[in-house]
Parts: C-alpha cells; structure tokens; sequence
C-alpha cells in the first residue's frame, strides 16, 4: 500500500478491485452489460460503472466512466475526485 502511495499519489482501496473485476467481468460477458432496442439487442464496448460515496446529505452514486480502460490507480483518483465534487455541491 505504501509503495502504491508513493508511486501513484492516491491511497489503494478495495473499491478500485471491485471497479475493475465488474468491468472485466462486464466485457468478458457483454449480454450483462447490454440493453434491449426495439427488437435488437445492443452490446455496450465500454463499462461505466456507479459508485456509492456518502456527502452531508446522504449518498450520492456518481458514474465512473470508461472504467474498463482505467488502471486501478486511475479509479483510485477518479473515485476520490468523484467523491470530492460530490462532497462540495
């Protein structure tokens, strides 16, 4: 966790494991993370995923996008921005 502290500049969380594990779970089986259009189903190339963050006036789910592409220090910063905006409006 120090080494990763140190390297990156954000904290290792269990939330940038469970953020990534989901995402490659997602695109390994695209038929979860797809939607029905009329009479087509539509298969997603990407993974956005929400994730809770608890403000002043309860919880508030901002959207992580793209996260599929991301690395767990990117998810780890991305989250603590999330959280931060969440926190401040």
């Amino acid at each position: 966790k120090d080494l990763f502290l140190d390297t990156h500049g954000v904290k290792l969380g269990f939330m940038s494991g469970f953020v990534k594990a989901s995402a490659q779970a997602l695109m390994k089986h695209r038929n979860v993370n797809g939607y029905i259009d009329g009479d087509e189903i539509v298969y997603k190339d990407y993974v956005d995923i929400n994730v809770a963050v608890a403000t002043p006036k309860g919880l508030v789910t901002p959207v992580i996008r793209d996260c599929d592409k991301m690395s767990f220090a990117d998810i780890e910063q991305e989250i603590g921005t999330l959280a931060d905006k969440a926190r401040k409006n």
